[in-house]
C-alpha cells in the first residue's frame, strides 16, 4: 500500500471543458429564461384571476338558482331576462273543481230547459164511445153543423133504427150496451143541429154504463150523480126543475149560442147529455 497522500484531482481540471459556442448558447438560454420569468408569473396570476372569476360567477348562479327554485320564480337567462318556466300550450288548464283529466270547454252555455211534451190530442174513435169527449158543440165524432149522414156512417158499432117514414128529422141509434143516440137535422137538410146520448132505461147495469159512456173534459158522464155534476160545473144553469117527465136539467153555455145540457132523472143521476142551440134538451124529435 502506498504511503503517498491521496490527493483529489481538481474537478474543474478533471472534467472536459465546454467549447465557447455551447457556453454562449447556455448563457443566452438562461438570460432569456430570467427575462421571461416575470411574464410567466403575470400569466399565471391572470389565469388564477380568471379561474376565480369563473368560480365566483358559478357560485352566484347557483345561489340565484337556489333562491329562484325556493321562491318558485323563473331563472335568469343569459341575457339577463327571466327565462320562461314552461313552454306555452294551447291546451286549457284543468279546473281543480272538475274531475281529473276532464277539461271543461270555456264559455259553454247552460242547457236550455226542455219544455214538457205537448199532451197527445184526444182522438174520438167512432167504434169506442168511451173515447168520445162531450162539449158544447159535439158528442165525440158527432159535431154540430156536420153532415148527418156522414156522421151516421161512422157509427159502425151502433144499429140504426128505421126512420118513421113521416118526415121525422131525427135518426136514432143503439149499441146494445146501454147507450142510445139521437141525431136531428135542422134548417139545413143534412146538417146535424142536435145530438143526444142517453142511457137506455131498459139496460140496468151501472158498471157497464160507467165504462161505456162518453165523458166531458171534466170527467162527467152518464150515470154520475147530481152532486158530482155540480161540483164539476158549479156555474151550470138550472133550466128545468124536477119536471115529472123531463127531470131536472142543467145547461152549460159555450160559444156561438151553443149549449151542453145535462138531464138528471128521478134517481138523481144523469140520464142524458144533449148538445144544441137551446138550453133545454128536446122533449121529442118528431112532433
Amino acid at each position: 500500500m502506498s504511503d503517498a497522500p491521496n490527493v483529489r484531482p481538481d474537478d474543474r481540471h478533471g472534467r472536459p471543458g465546454l467549447d465557447r459556442d455551447r457556453a454562449e448558447a447556455i448563457r443566452g438560454l438562461l438570460t432569456e429564461t430570467v427575462e421571461r420569468e416575470p411574464e410567466r408569473v403575470r400569466s399565471t396570476r391572470r389565469r388564477r384571476v380568471v379561474l376565480l372569476s369563473v368560480a365566483g360567477v358559478a357560485a352566484v348562479a347557483l345561489a340565484v338558482g337556489g333562491v329562484a327554485l325556493a321562491g318558485g320564480g323563473p331563472l335568469p337567462s343569459g341575457n339577463g331576462e327571466a327565462a320562461p318556466t314552461s313552454l306555452p300550450s294551447d291546451r286549457p288548464e284543468d279546473d281543480p273543481g272538475t274531475s281529473p283529466g276532464v277539461v271543461e270547454p270555456a264559455g259553454t252555455p247552460s242547457a236550455t230547459p226542455v219544455p214538457p211534451p205537448a199532451p197527445t190530442p184526444v182522438v174520438d174513435d167512432p167504434t169506442a164511445p168511451s173515447t168520445w169527449v162531450v162539449s158544447t158543440d159535439r158528442i165525440g165524432p158527432l159535431v154540430l153543423g156536420g153532415l148527418l149522414e156522414e156522421q151516421a156512417a161512422r157509427l159502425s158499432t151502433f144499429d140504426r133504427h128505421p126512420d118513421d117514414g113521416y118526415g121525422c128529422p131525427a135518426s136514432f141509434f143503439s149499441d146494445g150496451r146501454g147507450l142510445s143516440l139521437a141525431l136531428s137535422r135542422g134548417s139545413s137538410p143534412d146538417a146535424t143541429e142536435i145530438a143526444t146520448v142517453s142511457a137506455d132505461p131498459t139496460f140496468d147495469d151501472p158498471a157497464a154504463l160507467a165504462s161505456a159512456t162518453p165523458r166531458t173534459a171534466s170527467g162527467i158522464g152518464l150515470g154520475d150523480d147530481e152532486a158530482t155534476l155540480l161540483a164539476a160545473y158549479p156555474d151550470a144553469e138550472r133550466t128545468l126543475d124536477h119536471h115529472e117527465n123531463y127531470g131536472t136539467q142543467y145547461a152549460v153555455a159555450g160559444d156561438d149560442g151553443q149549449y151542453l145540457v145535462f138531464v138528471v132523472g128521478t134517481s138523481d143521476r144523469i140520464t142524458d147529455m144533449s148538445v144544441g142551440t137551446t138550453r133545454i134538451a128536446p122533449p121529442e124529435y118528431c112532433g
